[in-house]
């Protein structure tokens, strides 16, 4: 509903705008599992200048007034509403809540009062919505919504915004509801909205400009010849891995052929990228068929004596297995290179910014491993293992793992040569890097809150498990879900290994908190929005098919803006281009393959939106009744 004004007054000499309202207060839509009701609350939104700073605050009038999950997405939709208007990565934002609520469903509501509240608009009397906000300001489905229809009607309001795809949705019983038509007899326009930009309008009456994608963004012919040099090498890798693997014994090839008809897919594509010129994104595809390839060798040839002596090949196998010491100190030795490269152009800085969040994801993936190869080695000891199919089967994944972590090193130096020394815009000497790194860090830790309370909590309390094991099921499947997980118990130990104040130590900060950002959204994406799972927790299908399309449609418009941006700028970007070429085949694969398109467009587009803010020219056209225009 209606925000309050307030604000300056205008000088004499200047003419009269319209004064930005101080406050906003949206109605949120809630649903009560207990009564199975539809309720409504409100909360008053803020925001202030907070120099150097990016601060949250809650404000309840209840007792556990605003639930984690709710905290978690309020926390998202601060930062989601910052990064789409290009606004300055600080400021306090504070929620106060009138009700209880826990959830993530008024994100997209709370995101869309944050825009406004920035722009000088208010929303329109009787209009609200349902839905979840994603990095690039899709909307995602939630639950409930037929009761939530009610609640709404009851309280007022003519005009309901739910996300695309939801028309008929179940309600608490489980009967599919027409809430178009249900909205019509309760006297409420029901209104499918796929994208923030699409419902502002609604809320506001005001328009929010949405990216548009005038060409597909290409490489240079420099970057385009050094980039194919690349491919070429990093091709070359996967076909001498395949050959030594093809040299293990059959027991052992026979048991890995689902994981080599990946390597073999992604190396497929990167041959078809190359062939149609898309070198960037051929680059993406080589490089994760060369590490799958020699994370099979390396595993294959580690494991072979339990196939060869049984149980008995245990202690060889696990002890080998856990003695990390090798890819530690490959680990460190390349962050140690890092840490003596001086960025001088924001082309250097994403080669630099990445290289640093690769690392972070091996040495993430080598804990992980490890952490799963002692709980297996306590429990063989302890006679817990009679059976060699079971001792295998808890074997394979985490020492793939450990050994996909040192090909992923070697992945990264060559990513690293790829993305720096490109041309490239000056960096503002006047932004505080480590503000923007911490601003990430937040967002990737509220993103994480996100994903654990509204999907791995209740999922694992409808399997009868705890979460940590729920976790550990995921990560055996999906690599995000085991780099997620023990990376935010790794960064203190890598930021202390950095050294506070040291070269690219901010550097190496925003490279952790931009990866894990985008990763951690996807995961609320991919699993608490979108995503059909198997038994054994592998992506098979999408609950909404339209949604991930929107999702898929809006982060390539997205990067393809922001790509075209940093040229306009005299910068290059690499790295960005390729998650743009390799997402543009991914988008069109299997459903687990347009989950990893969507995350290549967000995390292009968020690495070149900070590189736009590292070069002080990212977009601050807020529009709106009251809002001041651009530079």
């Amino acid at each position: 509903m209606g925000g309050e004004s307030g604000g300056p007054t205008p000088s004499d000499s200047a003419p009269a705008e319209p004064a930005k309202p101080e406050s906003l207060t949206i109605t949120w839509l809630a649903f009560n599992e207990g009564t199975g009701e539809g309720t409504t609350g409100e909360t008053t939104l803020s925001h202030t200048e907070a120099d150097g700073d990016f601060r949250v605050e809650f404000s309840a009038n209840e007792v556990d007034g605003i639930g984690a999950a709710s905290q978690a997405g309020a926390w998202n939709a601060s930062i989601i509403s910052t990064l789409l208007l290009g606004q300055p990565l600080e400021g306090e934002f504070r929620f106060e809540t009138s009700g209880r609520v826990d959830g993530p469903s008024a994100g997209a509501l709370t995101t869309a009062g944050l825009i406004a509240l920035a722009r000088g608009d208010e929303f329109l009397d009787g209009v609200t919505m349902t839905g979840t906000i994603n990095a690039t300001g899709t909307i995602g489905p939630v639950g409930g919504i037929p009761e939530k229809l009610t609640g709404a009607s009851d309280a007022g309001f003519d005009t309901i915004l739910i996300p695309l795809g939801q028309r008929n949705a179940p309600d608490h019983e489980g009967t599919t509801v027409d809430v178009v038509r249900e909205g019509e007899r309760l006297g409420v326009e029901v209104i499918e909205v796929g994208d923030i930009y699409e419902a502002y309008q609604h809320l506001t009456g005001q328009r929010l400009d949405a990216p548009s994608l005038d060409t597909d963004p290409r490489l240079d012919n420099a970057s385009y010849d050094k980039v194919a040099a690349q491919v070429n090498a990093t091709l070359g890798r996967y076909d001498s891995a395949l050959s030594q693997f093809n040299g293990l014994a059959p027991e052992m090839t026979s048991v890995l052929t689902s994981f080599t008809d990946v390597a073999a897919t992604a190396a497929a594509r990167a041959r078809d990228l190359q062939q149609q010129g898309l070198q960037a994104g051929a680059f993406n595809s080589a490089t994760q068929a060369a590490a799958l390839m020699e994370m099979l060798y390396a595993g294959g040839n580690l494991m072979t004596p339990l196939l060869t002596q049984g149980l008995p090949g245990i202690e060889t196998i696990v002890t080998q297995a856990l003695d990390i010491a090798p890819a530690e100190t490959k680990v460190f030795a390349l962050l140690d290179q890092l840490s003596t490269y001086t960025p001088q152009t924001l082309a250097d800085v994403e080669g630099l910014v990445n290289a640093y969040a690769l690392t972070f994801d091996a040495y993430s993936l080598l804990i992980f491993a490890q952490q799963r190869l002692t709980v297996i080695q306590e429990t063989y000891e302890a006679g817990g293992y009679t059976d060699l199919e079971l001792m295998f089967t808890d074997l394979v994944m985490p020492m793939l793992y450990a050994e996909l972590a040192e090909a992923q090193v070697t992945s990264t130096q060559a990513l690293f040569e790829l993305g720096r020394d490109n041309p490239g815009g000056p960096i503002d000497g006047d932004v505080e890097l480590a503000q923007v790194g911490d601003f990430f860090r937040r967002g990737a830790d509220a993103n994480f809150a996100a994903f654990t309370e509204a999907f791995v909590t209740p999922q694992a309390e409808a399997q009868g498990m705890s979460n940590d094991a729920l976790l550990n099921a995921l990560a055996n499947v999906d690599l995000n879900v085991a780099a997620a997980v023990t990376q935010a118990n790794i960064q203190p130990a890598i930021a202390d290994y950095i050294g506070e104040g040291e070269p690219n130590a901010d550097y190496a900060t925003l490279g952790y908190g931009l990866n894990n950002f985008v990763r951690n959204q996807l995961l609320v994406d991919k699993y608490y929005n979108n995503a059909v799972l198997d038994e054994a927790f592998n992506v098979v299908d999408f609950t909404w098919d339209a949604v991930i399309a929107r999702a898929t449609d809006l982060g390539r418009q997205h990067l393809a803006t922001e790509v075209e941006l940093l040229r306009e700028h005299e910068t290059e970007p690499v790295i960005s281009i390729g998650n743009y070429e390799a997402a543009s085949l991914l988008r069109s694969g299997t459903p687990a393959e347009q989950f990893d398109a969507l995350g290549f467009y967000n995390g292009g587009f968020v690495t070149s939106r900070v590189l736009a803010y590292l070069g002080g020219f990212q977009r601050v056209d807020l529009g709106g009744e009251g809002a001041e225009s651009a530079p």
